[in-house]
């Protein structure tokens, strides 16, 4: 299987921004984060329908959208694409996407939430290492250190990544794949399309928010309905935001991890949680698509491969 990557970033780089998916909403912090940008050394340009709202939900009509992103897609001056902030309609980009232009010009693309079904989805049809990460309103303009280091490792540098520090065993086991994954609410939007993951010998890692035990419950069946879960060798998941239980007298109030091993009980893959990724301002930077390692026994999650060339 060939694995495209892109070059590294480097200060002089131009790098382009685009709204795929819903509208900028704090502008002061969309700012900030291009101030952020230009002091690594990168001149930012911003896509002609970046500001634009359609529909209150939506930043412009597929058009207007899909418009922004070809056209940084096929500028071989831009060097990465990044984006303001998820949403919830960047599914509606994926048949327009020009695959062809990002096979032979491969780019930095970094996004996270509802930006992960751009991202798999273009792994998925053209095999370049996409970046789950920071986007411009949520994520850069509350970056510590932490975030910014892992940004910088993932982005700016050819070397492997290395350990991922911090998390929880939930069952233990040992596993290498390649990194798929993003925001679970999302990405079943794939699931059973041409846009669908493959799923064997992968590495599944998600996190979500602003859902219930039953959404989660549901999103799991899913996935063992498309046969995943019988196919990937290891699960990472990271913080979870504003998970709600369901509480009645008639049934106890589960437990994320109760629901997790329950719907995974019959496979042997080995799954770790509370990684720093999701709707947090501390957030690790994935290549989706390198290879990675989990070996409990070693308190080991470490990605194996860089997602940037030099």
């Amino acid at each position: 299987m060939i694995i495209r990557k892109a070059r590294k970033l480097k200060p002089g780089d131009k790098v382009g921004v685009v709204s795929p998916s819903e509208p900028i909403v704090f502008r002061n912090k969309f700012k900030s984060s291009i101030r952020e940008l230009e002091e690594m050394g990168l001149e930012v340009v911003l896509g002609e329908n970046v500001f634009k709202e359609y529909r209150g939900y939506s930043a412009g009509t597929v058009e207007e959208r899909i418009k922004d992103l070809n056209t940084m897609i096929k500028d071989r001056q831009v060097k990465a694409i990044f984006t303001s902030l998820g949403g919830f309609t960047s599914n509606q980009l994926l048949p327009l996407i020009n695959y062809s232009a990002i096979r032979k010009n491969p780019k930095i693309i970094i996004g996270y939430s509802d930006i992960s079904v751009l991202l798999n989805a273009i792994y998925v049809k053209t095999k370049l290492i996409t970046f789950h990460g920071p986007t411009l309103e949520f994520g850069i303009p509350h970056w510590k250190k932490f975030t910014r280091d892992h940004f910088e490792k993932a982005l700016f540098e050819s070397g492997p990544i290395g350990k991922i520090k911090a998390f929880k065993v939930l069952k233990s086991g040992k596993a290498t794949g390649r990194l798929i994954g993003g925001n679970l609410s999302v990405l079943r939007t794939l699931w059973g399309t041409k846009f669908s993951p493959k799923w064997r010998d992968t590495i599944f890692f998600w996190e979500d928010e602003n859902i219930t035990f039953e959404d989660l419950e549901h999103f799991l069946a899913h996935l063992k309905l498309v046969g995943a879960l019988e196919k990937m060798r290891g699960m990472v998941i990271g913080k979870l935001k504003n998970i709600y239980k369901f509480k009645s007298k008639r049934r106890k109030a589960n437990t994320v991890e109760q629901i997790i091993l329950e719907a995974t009980k019959n496979y042997n893959f080995p799954i770790i949680m509370n990684v720093d990724f999701g709707h947090f301002p501390k957030q690790i930077t994935i290549p989706i698509g390198a290879k990675a390692t989990i070996d409990t026994s070693k308190n080991l999650f470490s990605i194996d491969e860089a997602g940037v060339v030099d």
